[in-house]
């Protein structure tokens, strides 16, 4: 269910239980004392129908200033999105179009074409997963539940990311779950390439405790005033800004891990290093 359905069912809920109970009052107060409310009788229907318009109309009021203020945020967010998406293909674009000129400017050995050619490939392939990922993200989630879906041991599925840096330590191999593994792989390729990236040549951490994957890493850590807003796409930290990225893997990760049911938290000290906790 999405939130904006959980909310909207909220407000149904309350505005139909605190009309019950003023039902319930009224009812009882007739009941229990005929004598003293019988013969004001209208009187208590129209102060009924008023409160219960006034409660419908502050109700109301609640709802539609929560649901304008959410398009609004979401407005904002598809502005920022698109200027940031913009930005972020620009820059190979302009690369390889810089790449192009430099190269037809006069003749050149083949070694230099060659050069030149791995450049471009190399901005293209950017490109291309960029896209993908925009692409990803353009999805809704039941289009993406609808992909292919099977049956992975989370311990076994892990270790295809083992590698000298990492220090890997499940407690079981037995736990499992229905996923799509390219998307899983996607998700937390994401996280654990982002460990290494930013830990330089520490050791990365993967805890495997019952339906608990933690990954903790030893690098820079993340500013604690800019932590809330890591989850955001294109958001970059600001102490990563000599590290290569475009800031969309993590938020990329989230929403996969999200659609599975799995609940992230991440926690992180400047300079010593971010823990990121999966619960699947």
């Amino acid at each position: 269910m999405t939130s904006a359905k959980r909310i909207a069912y909220y407000y149904t809920y309350l505005t139909v239980g605190v009309i019950t109970v003023i039902s319930i009052i009224f009812y009882v107060l007739l009941v229990l004392f005929p004598q003293v409310f019988l013969p004001y009788r209208i009187w208590l229907f129209v102060a009924f129908l008023l409160l219960n318009g006034v409660l419908i109309y502050f109700v109301g009021k609640r709802y539609a200033a929560y649901m304008i203020e959410r398009i609004d945020n979401t407005y904002q967010s598809e502005k920022a999105f698109i200027g940031n998406a913009s930005h972020e293909l620009n820059n190979p674009l302009t690369a390889i179009q810089g790449e192009c000129e430099i190269t037809l400017m006069r003749e050149r050995m083949p070694a230099e074409y060659q050069g030149s050619l791995q450049r471009i490939l190399s901005e293209t392939k950017r490109i291309i997963r960029l896209m993908k990922h925009l692409m990803f993200l353009s999805k809704g989630e039941e289009e993406i539940l609808k992909t292919a879906s099977e049956p992975i041991f989370l311990a076994e599925f892990l270790m295809q990311f083992m590698e000298k840096r990492i220090q890997f330590s499940p407690d079981s191999f037995a736990f499992n779950l229905e996923v799509n593994p390219q998307l899983l792989k996607m998700a937390l390729e994401n996280i654990i390439g982002n460990a290494l990236k930013y830990s330089g040549d520490k050791t990365v951490e993967i805890r495997l405790r019952g339906s608990v994957l933690e990954i903790e890493d030893q690098g820079i850590g993340i500013p604690p005033d800019e932590l809330s807003r890591i989850f955001q796409p294109f958001y970059r930290a600001t102490n990563t800004r000599g590290y290569a990225g475009n800031g969309i893997g993590l938020s990329l990760s989230i929403r996969i891990l999200h659609i599975y049911g799995a609940e992230v938290t991440i926690t992180s000290a400047l300079g010593k290093g971010t823990k990121v906790r999966i619960g699947f």
